[in-house]
């Protein structure tokens, strides 16, 4: 199977993944261990992945989303619907929620921004040094 069909099938599952996700999951991670058992064809510059890898990380990806789903639902983060009649949240509960939450994203990316900037510094240093 091509990358290109491996991230259909995904689609289909309901865990949608980018080809590049998929292109990573066949090279071989820090323990030299890949996550899908691929083939590269120099000759055609693409991976060539075997159907039961694929089968086996869509059902990791699945248990992965069940789990995640039933801890967020334990520790109360999943919003539970509520019935309302005829009275909505005033809409500066809803400013302000949304601007926490705007807050805690920007927050997330600063965070993933440095250790970005970390890495590749400790990668440049490798490199050149």
């Amino acid at each position: 199977m091509t990358v290109r069909e491996v991230a259909r099938l995904f689609e289909t599952a309901g865990g949608a993944r980018t080809e590049r996700s998929i292109v990573n999951w066949c090279q071989p991670n820090r323990t030299g261990i890949a996550r899908l058992d691929s083939y590269f064809d120099p000759n055609e510059r693409r991976y060539f992945i075997s159907p039961q890898s694929v089968e086996m990380a869509i059902a990791e990806e699945k248990a992965k989303a069940a789990k995640n789903k039933e801890s967020a639902e334990l520790l109360g983060t999943v919003p539970q619907p509520v019935e309302t009649v005829g009275k909505s949240n005033p809409p500066v509960a809803d400013d302000i929620s949304r601007a926490k939450e705007l807050e805690r994203d920007t927050l997330d990316l600063r965070i993933t921004n440095r250790g970005k900037d970390y890495l590749i510094d400790e990668l440049n240093k490798e490199r050149f040094f």
